[in-house]
């Protein structure tokens, strides 16, 4: 008898988790060499430090972007990696300050500057969402269609916020703050891999997409970067 894409999708609960797990212990330890290698702030230290995480983030992005979960067009997919990266820049350069929309001072860390540039890239997303929604000549489920949108490119934009986790981490020595905080991390990260499993019972992905269950699990790891960013940014303001 054959299964359909759903109740196929719903008996993968094991490798999904196993998936999601397997992610975020390749981006701790990719954080942990970028710490080892010098990269506690961001943009302050020299490009080889920063390789570890920023390839991590890469490796989750294109599971996510391979493994396609969502009822979204090619579109998307192209716009999901798009926010990704320029969420990416906005944590690992000073471009927010270099244009001039946030003046440098002792005041403002990089994850303000990233904040700031994240924001923006939202907008974006709810714009083009909108946009591509109504330029449509069919807009038969139009509601699942920017629910998707909306969804992957959110995600997206938080896989950015990953890139703070070296300076998270750098900080737990000192700081016990730095130790709560990752404990509020990991307790977050537990209960979104709760809802990840009711989210693949009810997933309806396309036919041909490839191991949309994998791509289910990157979506909590993806979303938990905003975590990881406001975890930094409020250490940093105590």
């Amino acid at each position: 008898m054959t299964r359909t894409p759903e109740e196929s999708t719903r008996g993968k609960v094991a490798p999904m988790l196993l998936v999601q797990a397997a992610a975020y212990l390749l981006l701790v330890l990719a954080a942990v060499v970028s710490v080892a290698a010098g990269w506690a702030d961001g943009a302050a230290s020299g490009v080889w430090g920063q390789v570890p995480s920023l390839v991590a983030i890469a490796v989750v992005l294109a599971s996510f972007t391979v493994c396609w979960p969502l009822r979204a067009t090619f579109a998307d997919r192209v716009a999901s990696v798009v926010f990704a990266a320029a969420s990416v820049v906005f944590a690992v350069t000073p471009l927010v300050w270099t244009v001039g929309l946030l003046e440098r001072s002792p005041k403002f860390a990089q994850c303000d500057a990233w904040a700031l540039g994240a924001g923006g890239l939202l907008v974006l997303l709810v714009v083009f969402a909108f946009g591509r929604q109504m330029a449509r000549e069919e807009r038969s489920h139009l509601i699942r269609s920017l629910s998707h949108s909306v969804t992957s490119g959110t995600a997206a934009i938080s896989v950015g916020g990953w890139a703070f986790l070296p300076t998270l981490l750098a900080a737990v020595p000192e700081s016990t703050e730095a130790v709560v905080a990752l404990v509020v991390i990991v307790a977050f990260a537990i209960a979104l891999a709760v809802a990840s499993v009711y989210w693949l019972r009810e997933a309806d992905p396309d036919p041909a997409a490839r191991h949309p269950w994998v791509g289910i699990g990157m979506l909590p790891v993806m979303l938990m970067g905003v975590t990881v960013a406001l975890a930094t940014l409020v250490l940093m303001r105590l």
